[in-house]
């Protein structure tokens, strides 16, 4: 299977770019084919400006965000990796999403009708918070990052959502036992699911 990878986060040495690290090289190991896109190694631009919107109503894309959409429509897997912050991505990766999953590529309206456009995939995610699963799930944060990122970004393309991956022990001071044990479970969904 044909893999792309976007992670989103600033930090190289951040535990997001461990997870995707260990998630890449697992599937490496099981024969998959693998595109990693990291965002901020990319200086990818966020902004979704006017060009974007006049582009897409005409059936275009700019430059840049052709090279996204070329490597999502080779796949046949999507991971998003990044960490949670306000209860949502990252604004590179909401950016990302804003750009590449366009009118036109990622879904189309036609009378008032959406069609998804990206049908045949599927779709993990991997977030990482500082918040426990306890807290993520009294505040409603969990229900809400489910029905944004899983359901309205993944599903309404027609992306088929295998899992959304929550690791909830990344604080500044965290255990390695905890790090070994996170990178360990990313490893085991790749061996159980591909």
């Amino acid at each position: 299977m044909r893999h792309l990878i976007v992670i989103a986060h600033p930090r190289r040495s951040s535990f997001n770019m461990q997870l995707a690290r260990a998630y890449a090289d697992e599937l490496s190991r099981r024969g998959h084919e693998i595109e990693v896109r990291d965002l901020y190694a990319l200086k990818f631009d966020p902004a979704l400006s006017s060009r974007d919107i006049a582009a897409a109503l005409h059936g275009r894309a700019l430059r840049d965000v052709l090279r996204e959409q070329a490597a999502v429509r080779a796949a046949q897997v999507l991971t998003f990796i990044a960490p949670m912050w306000w209860s949502s991505f990252p604004a590179m990766m909401k950016g990302y999403i804003d750009r590449v999953f366009s009118q036109g590529f990622a879904y189309s309206v036609k009378g008032g009708r959406y069609k998804a456009l990206l049908t045949g995939k599927k779709g993990v995610i991997i977030t990482t918070t500082a918040a426990s699963a306890e807290e993520l799930a009294a505040g409603g944060t969990r229900r809400a990052a489910k029905a944004i990122q899983d359901v309205g970004v993944m599903e309404f393309c027609g992306v088929e959502m295998l899992r959304h991956l929550y690791f909830n022990s990344v604080v500044p001071d965290m255990p390695e036992d905890a790090a070994k044990r996170d990178i360990e479970l990313v490893r085991r969904f790749v061996r159980r699911n591909f």
